[in-house]
């Protein structure tokens, strides 16, 4: 893994999201760190007639100064063995994001929960969970309650059996060895249902062993009915460092239900949550 950007709006969360980003940078082997701003011309003061609309070089140096002192710190963080760039664009995120990400061989974005307002948290809006959609490289969310510099326990990947296809095993593969821990797989199912025994599941099954072969993770069932609640307390019971999940972008039903999984992780979990792009499957005519 070479590129790692981390969005900000230097918020506390974004902030804490960077010091976690400098904490893995090193396992990783991230050579180039990128720290992106989004920004907007804004409108200052009231309608009297001192008010007056910041031009864009003003928001725009205004960015650049705050990225300044967050390369600092971040330089500081890793001790300054990283090559460290800024870039403040205006825009509105998650916008062409996936244009500038492929431009410059991105291979992680990192970022906090942002908008976590009582609305935002209910209507799942934010920037984050845009990006989460949005994104065409797995999407680190780092809650602000991580703790920073604790050696990493245990990672958990969750699944929903329906195909172990859409994977990014390369992707995954960066993260499993670059921290060698156990690894939990694990499947919450909304109800008790025998479904995870059908032909299809059995293949989806059989593939995990595979994928997770060289790394002996263990897989387990479990039923609840809130499969967030139910992946959050699996994933606390075994004290996880990590948990990794793909959200489905294929079939307008399945995108919803998995996106909305996805969501609700990013905003409740006090565990980092990696989202890995899945891949595209061709449909079999």
């Amino acid at each position: 893994m070479k590129t790692m950007l981390m969005l900000t709006d230097f918020s506390e969360n974004a902030f804490r999201a960077a010091e976690y980003g400098s904490f893995i940078a090193g396992p990783l082997q991230v050579e180039r760190i990128i720290l992106y701003s989004a920004y907007q011309s804004l409108l200052t003061g009231t309608d009297l007639p001192n008010s007056y609309v910041k031009n864009s070089q003003e928001v725009y140096e205004e960015t650049m100064e705050s990225l300044g002192l967050l390369h600092d710190r971040v330089n500081t963080m890793t001790g300054g063995k990283i090559k460290i760039d800024m870039v403040a664009q205006e825009t509105i995120l998650p916008g062409d994001i996936n244009n500038y990400l492929k431009a410059e061989n991105v291979d992680l974005l990192v970022m906090g929960v942002s908008g976590k307002s009582g609305i935002e948290k209910l209507l799942l809006g934010s920037t984050t969970s845009k990006m989460i959609e949005a994104s065409d490289v797995p999407v680190l969310i780092v809650p602000k309650e991580t703790p920073i510099g604790h050696p990493f326990h245990s990672i958990v990947f969750t699944t929903d059996l329906k195909s172990a296809d859409v994977i990014p095993v390369h992707q995954l593969y960066k993260f499993l060895d670059a921290f060698p821990v156990p690894v939990k797989v694990v499947n919450v199912e909304s109800a008790a249902r025998d479904s995870r025994f059908d032909v299809g599941r059995k293949e989806a099954i059989a593939d995990l062993y595979k994928i997770f072969e060289k790394h002996n993770a263990t897989i387990e069932y479990l039923d609840d009915k809130d499969i967030v609640d139910g992946v959050l307390d699996y994933a606390n019971r075994h004290e996880a460092s990590l948990i990794i999940m793909v959200p489905k972008k294929q079939g307008f039903l399945a995108s919803i239900f998995n996106k909305s999984i996805s969501k609700k992780l990013a905003y409740h979990s006090n565990i980092p949550m990696l989202a890995l792009p899945p891949l595209m499957i061709e449909r079999k005519a």
